[in-house]
């Protein structure tokens, strides 16, 4: 007499409510992706004239900063440490990255483009900070971002 395979045993200990319990878990995995979705979908509808900014930082001290809204080609800055230590920022449409960098990990290189609010490239050896910022548009701010 031939035994049952393994897979087929198991199966068999397997009652009908067991799988209407999995099928829920894995439908609620998914519940918290459609809510911010959801949020950020309404988010983007209520605000549509935000203007986002790159602000470059450099050990808490700004160095530069970027209109993003509206930009299109290519703008290129190096950031140069009175230490030697440089990395290369370009924006590209409405999209900021560090293309090159000359520390060790190359982490902030790997980060690769951003393009949301709140978003943020971090250079930790040479303490570079990259972030977008948003601010409601029109005002005599000219799309600068204040706090």
């Amino acid at each position: 007499m031939k035994q049952p395979s393994t897979f087929k045993r198991y199966l068999k200990m397997i009652r009908p409510f067991d799988w209407i319990s999995v099928d829920g878990l894995f439908l609620a995995a998914f519940i918290p992706y459609v809510i911010f979705a959801v949020h950020e979908n309404q988010q983007q509808q209520a605000e549509p004239q935000r203007v986002l900014t790159a602000v470059v930082t450099h050990d808490g001290h700004e160095v530069y900063r970027k209109r993003l809204t509206g930009h299109t080609g290519t703008s290129r800055f190096t950031y140069r440490a009175k230490d030697g230590d440089w990395n290369k920022i370009e924006v590209k449409d409405a999209s900021v990255a560090i293309t090159e960098a000359n520390c060790q990990d190359q982490v902030c290189v790997r980060r690769g483009r951003i393009t949301k609010p709140g978003q943020t490239i971090v250079c930790l050896p040479h303490k570079l900070l990259i972030e977008i910022k948003a601010n409601k548009g029109g005002g005599s701010t000219g799309g600068m971002v204040t706090e």
